[in-house]
């Protein structure tokens, strides 16, 4: 008999046990006097003594004691040694936690950049984002929560070139990871650029410069300093037309370029969508105009600033910017402070000297930055192999984090070496695709010369190379008739 009949069991004797009850009271206390109902007065303790019997009680217990001792038996039948299970299942990210307890604190660093503190840092910061934008609305939900996914997005940025080997690490087959951790980017991506990006530039003003003691030092009037970033690619489909513009020539790859500025503090303050790898660095500037006027303005609290900067006649109102031999011109239409450029066939005086080397002292904060960058996240610093409407989503995502990991660790000299090693092996690995390509067409000169000389009447010797024309007049052969 299972509980539910049991219980109606019960109520069915006590309801028969009342009715006994009452009937027995009111044929004994008047048999000629019809029954009335009972005053409105009676109390809660005389209607329970006038409606439970002894036989009611009686069965209630029994019953009771038997569900008792059918839950008694129904635990007895269960090992009393308590199964050890690892898993936390009530743990707001299970797959961080398994990590930390299979290799300990460090593999979050190993994993993402971050100690496991600061990785803290940053899910408080995201975390309100997190709960408002991504796995809400209608449809199927992921069953990883948000703490994991970004310890799986961070460690996707750090180390993908493909999905393949994060994914198996998770777990997860390739299709499904990818989509989730492009799902989560979008999702915090406008948060982290706002936060991480736009608010440091905010904040990093020349009166909050001044105030702190971090403007540059040889050029006190600059607010910021500016370049561009190069990152390989696979050669694009279709047409050749369409393809070159993807091409740098000082890099010798297919690629894309991105404009960053930087504060002397080390922060981005700002970066630009990305461009074909053709594209003049002076007219990603130029495309960012609007961006660069309005940052370079003096406010009202700054004009009367001490200011002894280059250029301050031309620009009254505006703080300069540092740039590179890339942005040669532009200081006629902005406060530019460039690199003196060498006349032709002449040499650079010594004061240009030095005002280069003071330009390339201050500037190499930004050197810095991309060093950082590159070092940081592999998936913009090896060969983007990826869908190029997603490039601007990752490092957009990477900038900021970058931002994140500097606020914990400010950037060094070493950072500079590793830009110059990315940079050196792009250009090695540029010199031997076209010493590669040097050889094949050697070898093609080589076969075409010995393909043409077997047409020559025997005894006459000819020599051709690549600059030999033949035309159909005035040729003996007959070959070309």
């Amino acid at each position: 008999m299972d509980s539910f009949a049991i219980v109606s069991r019960l109520q069915q004797q006590v309801d028969d046990g009342v009715h006994r009850g009452s009937t027995s009271h009111s044929f004994q206390k008047n048999s000629s006097i019809s029954p009335s109902p009972p005053p409105a007065a009676a109390t809660a303790s005389q209607r329970s003594r006038r409606n439970v019997t002894a036989r009611s009680i009686n069965h209630a217990v029994d019953l009771l004691n038997n569900l008792q001792a059918k839950r008694d038996s129904k635990r007895q039948r269960h090992s009393q040694t308590l199964r050890d299970d690892d898993t936390d299942h009530d743990s707001p990210a299970p797959v961080l936690d398994a990590f930390i307890q299979a290799k300990g604190p460090n593999v979050v660093h190993q994993m993402t950049n971050f100690s496991l503190s600061e990785f803290n840092v940053l899910w408080s910061d995201l975390q309100s984002t997190v709960n408002r934008r991504w796995n809400t609305g209608s449809g199927r939900k992921c069953d990883v929560t948000g703490r994991d996914m970004l310890f799986m997005a961070v460690t996707s940025m750090k180390h993908c070139g493909t999905w393949d080997v994060v994914a198996t690490m998770f777990a997860a087959a390739s299709p499904t990871f990818s989509k989730r951790v492009i799902t989560f980017l979008e999702a915090i991506h406008p948060h982290l650029k706002t936060k991480y990006i736009d608010n440091v530039g905010a904040k990093w003003t020349m009166e909050h410069l001044t105030s702190t003691g971090q403007r540059f030092a040889n050029f006190p009037a600059a607010l910021y300093a500016v370049d561009v970033t190069f990152q390989k690619t696979n050669a694009p489909a279709g047409a050749f037309s369409e393809k070159k513009m993807y091409y740098s020539k000082k890099h010798g790859h297919y690629g894309l370029k991105v404009e960053a500025s930087v504060v002397p503090t080390g922060f981005a303050i700002n970066v630009t969508a990305a461009v074909p790898g053709s594209v003049a660095d002076i007219s990603i500037f130029e495309a960012n105009e609007a961006f660069h006027a309005d940052k370079m303005r003096k406010s009202d609290a700054e004009r009367d600033m001490p200011d002894a900067g280059p250029m301050l006649d031309e620009y009254p109102n505006d703080w300069a910017i540092l740039a590179d031999k890339g942005y040669q011109g532009l200081h006629r239409r902005m406060r530019a402070i460039t690199p003196a450029k060498r006349p032709p066939g002449g040499l650079l005086t010594m004061s240009d000297m030095e005002y280069n080397d003071n330009i390339a002292t201050d500037r190499v904060i930004v050197e810095n930055y991309f060093g950082r960058l590159k070092t940081l996240w592999a998936i913009v610093n090896e060969s983007y192999t990826w869908k190029r409407e997603n490039y601007d989503l990752y490092l957009q995502t990477c900038v900021a984090l970058t931002n994140c990991h500097i606020r914990f660790s400010p950037l060094r000299v070493d950072d500079s070496h590793e830009r110059n090693r990315y940079l050196n092996a792009l250009m090695s690995s540029s010199e031997k695709k076209k010493a590669k390509r040097a050889v094949a067409v050697k070898k093609h000169r080589e076969k075409r010369k010995l393909r043409l000389g077997t047409f020559l009447p025997s005894g006459e010797n000819a020599y051709f190379d690549s600059d030999t024309e033949f035309y159909p007049s005035g040729d003996d052969s007959g070959i070309f008739e």
